[in-house]
């Protein structure tokens, strides 16, 4: 309109130079109130932001997609008090967790499965299925009859809990957050809504509800339609595709324009005997250089990376300096996206048109599709226009390209590890004292490990005997290093290297690893493990298979543990300098002393719950046992017995120093084996014995003395000394 006005007015002001001025004028101003409204379809960082904002759009999903979703219901943080400790003169110490029940809107058209769940950009739930975190999940496909979910039903009452039709949502029951800071984490979801690749006529059919009306031609794995509009939806998927209205006697469709051997000739569509010649072409228009882009850069989603952000570019011929960005909200491995960035590139030089003078059998031309010219270029039908009798058509060059995906690298992948379902192992050792002052209680050591690094830990309870309430512990990392002896390991000396055996051990998971040490660091404390109930070291490991070590230069009998044991295979093996190791609480540990007690855990995510026995041999509490026993003869027909006290709370040997006693006072018990009636048992507060003559003339041949150390709380393993 103001066109128009503003060229009268120019015409009769100024006559015609006045005119072109108006008319230009005019033509500014109608472009500025007639506009149409500009489109705003999904921005690819929207469907990595979780949302709970009141009216946030849902998308609808197409084939496979990775989306963060709209938080539709949630209750407040579900807090959980456990209180440990407070035994004999020591504080309680109060623990809090906390967890959290949500549902989260996925897509508004149905959906066929949930795939990875992902946490802080972690995974929450891999492809098998597992979750890391423990939680009840459940998902509804978005069918138009499903149910309300029960817990919201709980929640908010029947009457008030909405089934969420048309819309595919998760729910979280407690899900733990004490892995996320106490706070709900952001979450996004691997959806399949439908099976296979998808193209831009799928799209369309889908949204439009009409099927065959639309045609597609770039294949996409998975598209997220969303807008104000189906055409606000269709748009960004149209508008690289190269879908065009195209029109024609059977009705109108939607259509990619393609080159093909297929592409009809403009010769064909004319009046009998008619050729082509310069003449009917009666305008050629040709943007400049400068209005084109030099770079196209195409952003899309990149499945090879876990769906993350990904970019392929290329260039304009003969374009400007100015780059164009598309935000393509679909799936595209690199090497599709690369290629349809060239196809981008190549339609962004279609800046030639063509107004040629044809006839009424253009008629049957559908605008959209190509034309073949004389000369054999193809360009592509823009519009046609009737007048006076007259069919003028308008061309515009078109180049498509073929669908083909181009070697690209999808760049480094930044992504959380997706390991497959571990087996986990749980084992408890009766450690000996290394305390100073002594232990009062038992010292339970707990070790825990996974048959790979994707297992987490395990959450631990306690049960004191059978039918008692299970008492949390608490949640155990996995160890450096837990496993099992491969072969038999025979009894070794306590006091120098064991030159005579060697340890072969198969460790629970075969990224753990195990390092050799110098004698200078082996005998500074290095590499202390625990096999069975000894503690040793060892200077040497050597790794024999993928998760089978050889451990060598052992020193035995550590910490006053017994070095004459055998260990049959398959007895537990556990690295001791581990900080992942936890100790069972001194009310739990002497609860433990009568035999009984089980340990339950759960791996971190599960719900299966197995058990473990606690050790009640304490070996905390009890003394070593003594040493260097020897009898003597008095001269007068008796005998002087003597030893050498050790000490738990120094193990090691200095010569010619008393090791401290490490108890409130020193005493020992003495009695045959086996016992002789009448005569013994005895009792003294030093190491030695003295028997007279009657005493040993009573004792038969084939006794010996079995001597213990009476600590505070237990009995010393014995010392045998032979009489005869």
């Amino acid at each position: 309109m103001a066109t128009l006005v503003l060229t009268v007015v120019g015409g009769i002001v100024g006559g015609p130079v006045g005119a072109a001025v108006g008319a230009v004028l005019g033509q500014q101003a109608d472009a500025a109130i007639f506009r149409p409204k500009g489109r705003e379809g999904p921005r690819l960082a929207d469907l990595k932001v979780q949302a709970s904002t009141y009216g946030q759009q849902i998308p609808r999903l197409f084939g496979t997609m990775r989306v963060a979703g709209s938080v539709v219901w949630a209750t407040d943080l579900i807090e959980r008090r456990r209180t440990s400790g407070g035994g004999k003169g020591r504080p309680s110490v109060t623990e809090y967790s906390y967890a959290a029940s949500l549902a989260v809107a996925l897509s508004s058209r149905p959906i066929r499965a949930i795939r990875r769940i992902w946490a802080d950009g972690n995974l929450l739930r891999g492809s098998t299925g597992r979750f890391q975190e423990r939680c009840v999940f459940r998902w509804y496909d978005g069918s138009e009859d499903q149910a309300a979910d029960p817990l919201i039903a709980s929640a908010v009452g029947p009457a008030s809990a909405s089934a969420f039709r048309g819309i595919a949502y998760a729910v979280f029951e407690e899900l733990e957050l004490a892995a996320f800071g106490n706070r709900i984490p952001s979450l996004t979801f691997e959806v399949e809504s439908d099976a296979g690749d998808v193209d831009a006529g799928l799209v369309a059919d889908g949204l439009l509800g009409e099927a065959g009306r639309c045609e597609g031609r770039w294949p996409v794995a998975g598209y997220a339609a969303s807008g104000e509009r189906v055409r606000d939806a269709l748009a960004p998927l149209f508008d690289v595709d190269g879908v065009r209205l195209v029109s024609g006697p059977e009705g109108w469709r939607l259509a990619p324009v393609a080159r093909s051997e297929t592409v009809p000739s403009l010769s064909a569509f004319r009046a009998a005997r008619h050729v082509e010649t310069e003449s009917d072409i009666i305008e050629r228009r040709r943007a400049p250089l400068s209005a084109l882009p030099g770079v196209i850069r195409l952003r899309h989603y990149e499945p090879e990376r876990d769906y993350q952000l990904g970019q392929q570019a290329s260039a304009v011929a003969g374009g400007g300096a100015r780059e164009e960005r598309i935000d393509l909200p679909a799936v595209l491995p690199a090497g599709s996206a690369r290629a349809l960035a060239q196809q981008l590139a190549a339609a962004a030089d279609e800046r030639e048109t063509l107004i040629v003078e044809t006839d009424l059998a253009a008629l049957a031309l559908s605008v959209g599709l190509p034309l073949r010219l004389a000369g054999g270029d193809v360009w592509r039908l823009a519009a046609r226009t009737v007048r006076d009798g007259r069919v003028t058509i308008e061309l515009r060059r078109s180049q498509p390209l073929p669908v083909a995906p181009l070697p690209a690298e999808p760049g480094v992948a930044v992504a959380s590890p997706d390991w497959s379902d571990a087996e986990g192992t749980v084992r408890l050792f009766d450690l000996p004292n290394f305390d100073n002052p002594a232990a009062s209680t038992p010292r339970i050591a707990i070790a825990a490990a996974g048959s790979n690094d994707g297992w987490r830990g395990a959450d631990l309870w306690f049960v004191a005997a059978a039918g008692a309430e299970p008492v949390p512990v608490g949640a155990i990392r996995p160890a450096a290093a837990l496993g099992a002896l491969a072969a038999a390991l025979g009894a070794g000396p306590d006091h120098l290297f064991d030159g005579k055996n060697d340890l072969l051990v198969t460790l629970v998971n075969p990224a753990m690893s195990l390092v050799s040490v110098d004698d200078m660091r082996l005998l500074g404390g290095a590499n202390r493990a625990m096999v069975g109930g000894e503690v040793i070291q060892f200077g040497r490991a050597e790794a024999v298979a993928p998760g089978l070590w050889r451990l060598s230069r052992l020193l035995r009998g550590r910490a006053g543990s017994d070095a004459r044991t055998v260990h049959a295979a398959g007895t537990a093996f556990v690295l001791l300098d581990d900080a992942a190791l936890m100790l069972l609480p001194d009310d739990m540990a002497a609860r433990a002393e009568g035999g009984g007690a089980k340990l339950q855990w759960a791996p971190r995510g599960g719900h299966a719950i197995e058990e473990v026995d606690v050790p009640a041999a304490a070996a905390a509490l009890r003394p070593p046992p003594p040493v260097h026993g020897r009898a003597r003869s008095d001269g007068a027909g008796g005998l002087r017995v003597g030893w050498a006290r050790r000490s738990r709370i120094d193990t090691g040997w200095r010569d010619h120093v008393d090791l401290p006693l490490g108890e409130a006072a020193e005493s020992w018990r003495i009695a045959l084996d086996p016992p002789v009636a009448g005569i013994g048992p005895w009792q003294t507060s030093a190491p030695s014995l003295d028997l007279d003559a009657a005493e040993v003339a009573a004792i038969p041949p084939g006794r010996r003395l079995e001597i213990r150390q009476a600590g505070d709380l237990a009995l010393s393993p014995p010392l045998f000394l032979p009489l005869t």
